[in-house]
């Protein structure tokens, strides 16, 4: 089963990193906030790597 990554908006500061470094799986919401639109836009590692692992405030987590 894939893991599927979700912003915690709570904690989300808008940086804008998640989305300029994979604008294919991660965009802005009508708040301004990071959301995971598409979790198959790019591979798990990936996503780790270029949003989980580099997110300021350490709000991108793998659901459960």
């Amino acid at each position: 089963m894939a893991k599927i990554a979700y912003v915690d908006q709570d904690v989300c500061i808008s940086c804008g990193l998640c989305v300029n470094n994979l604008s294919a799986v991660f965009r802005f919401n009508e708040d301004g906030k990071a959301e995971c639109y598409n979790p198959e836009g790019a591979a798990e590692d990936e996503i780790q790597r270029e949003a989980i692992d580099a997110c300021p405030v350490s709000c991108i987590h793998w659901k459960e």
